[in-house]
């Protein structure tokens, strides 16, 4: 009997590691540099434009400040300004067509986390105080959406906790 706790307790000795192992590589695979995965919006949407018309991130984003998701703008928001034309270029002609049609709009998260990792916007942005563009970078500047998923990582989060003299505990994110 006492052997047979010792065998099973050098079995879970090797076994967690190995999870522990795998796991990191199904990550790496899934939101590292290699999946870099092509997205399409349903818009090309000019940041760039928008911020230098004076409109907060809050604005279109609008739990960024209290959820942990800051949220992809639905169709209500985007015809708070665009029930009509604001100009005469194709992709806002095709806004405001889905706008009237009733269409939503199905935008497509461009920064990724794996899903056993906890971020909360609310957290960072209004408790900490941290600036969109600190994780985004320069995504303001940007005048048309990337074409692939971007994914931050550990070593960016931990290079930002140590700075801050944040929680490193591997408990506060991974979930």
């Amino acid at each position: 009997m006492e052997r047979d706790r010792f065998a099973s307790a050098g079995s879970a000795a090797w076994t967690f590691p190995l999870f522990l192992a795998a796991s990191g590589v199904a990550s790496f695979l899934a939101y590292g540099p290699l999946a870099r995965e092509a997205i399409q919006q349903p818009i090309a949407f000019n940041h760039q434009r928008h911020v230098e018309e004076g409109l907060e991130c809050s604005a279109c984003h609008t739990g960024c400040e209290s959820q942990v998701s800051s949220g992809l703008p639905d169709a209500q928001v985007c015809a708070l300004c665009h029930a009509e034309p604001q100009g005469e270029g194709a992709e806002e002609a095709k806004l405001v067509a889905a706008l009237q049609s009733g269409d939503s709009l199905a935008w497509q998260s461009i920064f990724g986390q794996p899903p056993h990792v906890f971020f909360s916007h609310r957290r960072h942005v209004t408790v900490a105080g941290l600036e969109c563009a600190t994780c985004h970078g320069a995504i303001g500047e940007s005048t048309a959406p990337p074409s692939k998923r971007r994914a931050l990582t550990m070593g960016q989060c931990i290079a930002c906790h140590e700075k801050a003299r944040a929680s490193t505990d591997c408990t506060a994110c991974h979930r």
